[in-house]
């Protein structure tokens, strides 16, 4: 009797552990996915974007270039350039840090942060 309830316990943990694994491997899937689709979407858009900046750098010379020696245009553009990059890199950490962080924790930690949230949300309503 000992010996059939020692092995359905170990039939049954080891039908746990084989379930919890698969269920952390689809989580990470999931995720890795989740996160994969999200880097190819900013890097079309980047590549868009920076397609169109370029069209629009050179429009903005042709357009300078009315008013000043063209060579003097694209210092402007240029310079315009130089101070968006050094307002993104004094900026990073609330322009891209932040955001990707809170995004990719929110794609990994998806149920424990459902959790957080309705403690703290009992918490509100217990206060009130």
């Amino acid at each position: 009797m000992d010996n059939d309830f020692i092995n359905q316990v170990q039939a049954d943990a080891s039908a746990y552990l084989s379930t919890r694994t698969l269920l952390g491997k689809l989580r990470i899937i999931g995720g890795v996915s989740r996160v994969l689709g999200l880097f190819l979407l900013v890097l079309t858009t980047v590549l868009l974007l920076f397609g169109f900046l370029g069209l629009c750098s050179v429009a903005a010379v042709l357009a300078l270039g009315n008013c000043m020696p063209v060579w003097a245009a694209a210092l402007v553009v240029g310079a315009a350039y130089v101070l968006l990059i050094i307002l993104a890199f004094i900026f990073r950490k609330q322009l891209f840090i932040n955001p990707f962080v809170k995004l990719l924790s929110g794609i990994f930690f998806e149920k424990e942060g459902r959790q957080i949230e309705e403690l703290r949300l009992r918490k509100e309503a217990e206060n009130d």
